[in-house]
This record gives C-alpha cells, sequence and structure tokens, in this order.
C-alpha cells in the first residue's frame, strides 16, 4: 500500500517530524536531528529524507502496518555511509572484562646483594640505565676476596712443586721395580750397569747393587773353595763360613728386594695422594672465587703480583635490561645483607588480575591462551598477552583467585604499576548466524534489521537475537546465512521507515 500525504496534511505532518528527528537524534547520536531539520524545512536537495521520496508511493507494509518494503536512492548511499554485507557464520565470544594490574615479570627481575663485604669503589650505573649481561655495574674492595686470591695462588705454586716431585718419584719407582725384576734373572754386574745406565734410581741404586755385589762375590767364594775342600787344601771351617757368607748375603738381597719393591710403591702412592689433595684444595679455592661471582677466565689469570687489584670484586648484570633500583654509594661500606641494586628485564612484563569465584568458569581452560587487554594510558589501543598462571587457590579475604598474564612490551609503552582492563573470552563459544552488533536497529521494543532486496529496495527483517561478542551479535531467528544485511547506515533507513509510519497515521 503507498503511503501518501496531502497537502492539507503536510504542516501537521512536519511538525510531528521535527519532534520525532529530535527523539531519534538522542538515540542515534545526532543523525535523527539532522533527518528532522531537513524534513522540517523542506530541503529537497537531501534525498535520504526529501518529503518527494516518501510520497514516492514506492514503499509496502505488512498487516501490522510496519513498512516491509522502501526505496531509498542509490545516490543518497554515500551521504548516509549506507554498508551492505552478507549474513555470516562465525564464532561469536561474549567477553567479561576484569580489572588488573601491570607489574614486573618475576622471572626476570633480580634484586642484587654483595656476596662480600667491603668498600665500593665504583659505581658505573645510575637509575633507569640500560645494561646488558655481564656489564660492570659497580666494583667492591674485598679483604676477603684478597685473601681468596692469594690462598689460590699459594696453592697453585705448591701444586706445581708436587707435580714435578711426583713425576720425579714416579720415573724412581718405575726404574726401581724394572731393576728389581732385572736382579731376579741373576744377570752380570756389567749386564745390570750397561741396561741401567741412564735410568733415575735414587737412592735404590746403591742398596740395591751393594746387596747384590755382596751375594755375588760370597757365590764365588764359595764355588772357589768347594773343589779344595776335596783336596785337603782348605780347613772345613772355611768351607762352612763361605757357606754362611753365601746364605746370608743371598738372604740380604732377597729380604732388600721384596722391602724395596714395597717401599718404591708405597713412595709413589703416596706422592699420588699428596698431589690429589693439593689439586683438591685448589678446587675448592676456584670455587670459592666462583661462588663470589669470579669467571673461569678471571680465576685462571691470577697473579700474585698483582697486590691490591686481587682485593676487586666486580658486580655484573647478571641479564640484560634496566636499572630500576640504586641504593649504594661511593666509599660505602656493604655486605650481603644489603641491596644495592635493581635490574629488570622490561622486554615483557606480567598482568595481575583477581578472579571473583563466580568468574572462575570464564578462566578454566585459558591457560597459554592468549587475551587482549587496554590501558587508560593508551586510549584506543589494544595489546595482548599469554595466560600462564589461572589460580589454584582461593584467597580468604578477597574470595579471589590469582590470574597471571606475560605480555611482549618492545616499546616500553607498558609500566609496572599501570591499571589495565582484561578481556575474558567464552570458552563456551559457538559457531553461529551472526551480523555486525551496528546493523540490529530497535522499534518499540522490536530488533530487526534491514536487507537489500536489490537496486534501491530494502525491506525490514524482525530478528530474535542472542549472545553478543566484541563488534558480533548472534542472529537466532529471522535470517539466513548469506543474507545481505545493510550493516552501516541504517539509521537513514529506520528514519525514512518511521516518517512513512508517521505519515500513514495522518491519512
Amino acid at each position: 500500500m503507498a503511503a501518501t500525504s496531502s497537502g492539507s496534511h503536510r504542516p501537521h505532518a512536519a511538525g510531528w517530524l521535527i519532534v520525532l528527528g529530535l527523539v531519534l537524534g538522542a538515540a542515534a547520536g545526532g543523525g535523527g536531528v539532522w533527518f528532522a531539520v531537513q524534513r522540517g524545512i523542506q530541503k529537497e536537495s537531501e534525498p535520504v529524507v526529501s518529503r518527494a521520496d516518501a510520497e514516492s508511493g514506492e514503499m509496502e507494509t505488512d498487516g501490522d502496518g510496519h513498512p516491509t518494503d522502501l526505496v531509498f536512492p542509490e545516490a543518497s548511499w554515500a551521504a548516509a555511509s549506507l554498508v551492505i554485507e552478507p549474513a555470516t557464520v562465525g564464532l561469536v565470544e561474549e567477553m567479561t572484562s576484569v580489572t588488573g594490574k601491570i607489574t614486573l615479570n618475576e622471572d626476570r627481575l633480580a634484586h642484587i646483594f654483595p656476596l662480600v663485604e667491603g668498600r665500593v669503589d665504583e659505581v658505573n650505573v645510575g637509575l633507569g640505565d640500560t645494561v646488558t649481561q655481564g656489564q660492570q655495574m659497580a666494583v667492591i674492595q674485598s679483604r676477603e676476596v684478597g685473601d681468596a686470591m692469594l690462598a689460590l695462588a699459594q696453592d697453585r705454586q705448591q701444586l706445581g712443586f708436587l707435580k714435578q716431585q711426583d713425576a720425579w718419584t714416579q720415573e724412581i719407582t718405575q726404574n726401581t721395580l724394572a731393576m728389581i725384576g732385572l736382579l731376579r734373572t741373576d744377570p752380570s754386574v756389567d749386564e745390570i750397569e750397561k741396561q741401567l745406565a741412564n735410568q733415575t734410581l735414587g737412592d735404590y741404586r746403591e742398596k740395591l747393587m751393594t746387596a747384590y755385589i755382596e751375594r755375588s762375590t760370597a757365590k764365588k767364594d764359595l764355588e772357589r773353595l768347594q773343589p779344595l775342600r776335596s783336596q785337603g787344601i782348605v780347613a772345613s771351617r772355611q768351607i762352612y763360613e763361605a757357606q754362611a757368607k753365601w746364605d746370608a748375603s743371598r738372604a740380604t738381597l732377597q729380604s732388600l728386594l721384596e722391602q724395596l719393591h714395597q717401599d718404591a710403591r708405597q713412595s709413589a702412592v703416596r706422592s699420588t695422594q699428596k698431589v690429589t689433595e693439593l689439586a683438591t684444595r685448589v678446587a675448592v679455592d676456584e670455587a670459592a672465587l666462583k661462588i663470589l661471582g669470579f669467571d673461569a677466565d678471571e680465576i685462571a689469570s691470577i697473579d700474585p703480583t698483582q697486590g691490591a687489584a686481587l682485593a676487586r670484586c666486580s658486580i655484573d648484570a647478571p641479564f640484560s635490561g634496566t636499572v630500576i633500583s640504586k641504593d649504594v654509594t661511593l666509599m660505602e661500606h656493604v655486605g650481603p645483607a644489603n641491596q644495592i641494586l635493581g635490574v629488570a628485564d622490561l622486554s615483557t612484563v606480567w598482568l595481575s588480575a583477581d578472579i571473583y569465584e563466580e568468574q572462575l568458569p570464564l578462566v578454566i581452560g585459558l591457560h597459554d591462551r592468549p587475551v587482549r587487554f587496554r590501558t587508560p594510558a593508551w586510549p584506543g589501543e589494544s595489546f595482548e598477552g599469554t595466560v600462564f598462571y589461572a589460580g589454584d587457590m582461593v584467597d580468604r579475604e578477597t574470595r579471589t583467585v590469582d590470574m597471571r598474564v606475560i605480555a611482549d612490551n618492545p616499546a616500553r609503552k607498558l609500566k609496572p604499576g599501570m591499571f589495565v582492563t582484561i578481556d575474558l573470552p567464552d570458552m563456551a563459544a559457538a559457531t553461529v548466524l551472526q551480523v555486525p552488533a551496528a546493523a540490529v536497529l530497535d522499534h518499540v521494543g522490536q530488533s530487526f534489521v534491514f536487507v537489500h532486496l536489490g537496486d534501491e529496495r530494502f525491506a525490514r527483517r524482525d530478528v530474535v537475537i542472542g549472545r553478543q561478542g566484541g563488534s558480533s551479535i548472534e542472529v537466532l531467528k529471522g535470517l539466513e546465512a548469506g543474507d545481505p544485511v545493510v550493516v552501516s547506515g541504517g539509521f537513514a533507513l529506520k528514519s525514512r521507515m518511521l516518517s512513512a509510519l508517521l505519515e500513514g497515521g495522518e491519512e
């Protein structure tokens, strides 16, 4: 049915439309006021709301008098910012926002205490300075460090002497055992001297050779006298004496071989033990310095001639970051109980938020999932972080659990202490038919959208809406996927619809 208006009704209708435009302006942020003024002064240059278009007769209504089909000139689409997009099937998430606060990344935070007592000789950083890992921040002159350095130097020197002595002892032991083995084969003295001429034997050579020569001499004497006994040339007493001397010298040599074999081996073992003990003490000295923060190169280059420089203890940055606290001055006496510096890596920050018991279902399953957040310091800008802790215990007093989020901070925009708003995604989100939230309009409590019918024709389509997440809203009834829906500029169409309703009621 065409909606027309006679000339006698026009002034009265224009007044109503001005009032209607003011009401719509309050709801639509001013768009309705523009429409009312334009209708009131009858400006034909604006086709979106022109009287001529309202009287065009190209508007249909349903049984309740609601316009279901209207014409909107394409020339007016740009002025009304009209945009048409198809209804789509996608994921709609209801966002719940919680407040939180930015904190330091506690995994990249260092409160620096000196490990020794001493006097501060150098302070090389200031508050807010950026430091790199290993950079020297302060130097402490410490007697404890100096004593440890000198003890290590002294033990190292003694260890060097012991190693030389041990090498000599091991060589003597090896040669002595070789000589003992040779003597057991009963060689000639000349053969012994030939084989052991250039061997280091220490006192063992003299002891073994003396006993061996005595035994050889006694043997020869006995062998010389025994043939003479049968001839009666020598007395029996001489034979007995020679035999006794031979037996004694043989026993003496055997005993000496056994004793010196054991003595040589024990001497080698004792020498090795001394080296091991001192090497252990050197290792302990080095470990003590490593505990104080000295690296292997510094420990290896210790020189006792350095004097007072040996007592210098460097305080280095444990990682790259920013100096966030400084409580140390030159010539100040400090010790392990004094925090002198604080360093934090601000390239990442933590977000801490209290989640109330009724919100706990929102954080179940959020571990390792991304969330978005905002801060008043940067209006219009959002940031993203990852949930790494969703709380395991409820605080007795606040009845909340602690949720922690880690976020990258390359531009250092996020400052610890800032308040933030964190959007928690709906873990029960579903894939549904949806349209942009701006596409859904309302009239007397009924939600509806405008669907493009083709060319310049549009139709109102009542819908039942469901969940809203972000900029999209779920459509439960009234649309199908792919329907071309007006997602922007719908208020211009609504104004035209209401104008037709109003004028239709005056007939």
